[in-house]
């Protein structure tokens, strides 16, 4: 499993709208949000590949400026033996963001 956190800046007026759509993704939250536009956004996804077109999309939603990567942490998934951040974990093991 990969584990992320974001700083994402939004446009002051459209925070509501992103924190909206984000709160509909497969493992994604908005823990939290500060008046001027930043969100602090987690990402939990199955594969490298998958974080990192979890974050391409994020920046291309309405009002987004700009995605920052502040952490990241591989951790082995129990049940199948593949260590995170391997892309050729099993198609069903798979999930988007």
């Amino acid at each position: 499993m990969n584990i992320s956190s974001l700083v994402v800046h939004v446009r002051p007026e459209q925070v509501a709208a992103v924190r909206a759509e984000l709160s509909t993704w497969p493992g994604v939250e908005v823990p939290a949000a500060a008046p001027d536009g930043r969100l602090v956004v987690t990402v939990e996804t199955t594969t490298d590949r998958e974080s990192s077109e979890c974050f391409t999309r994020i920046g291309t939603l309405p009002g987004v400026m700009s995605v920052a990567l502040v952490y990241h942490q591989f951790e082995p998934e129990p049940d199948t033996g593949f260590a995170t951040g391997s892309t050729d974990a099993p198609e069903e093991a798979r999930h988007d963001c």
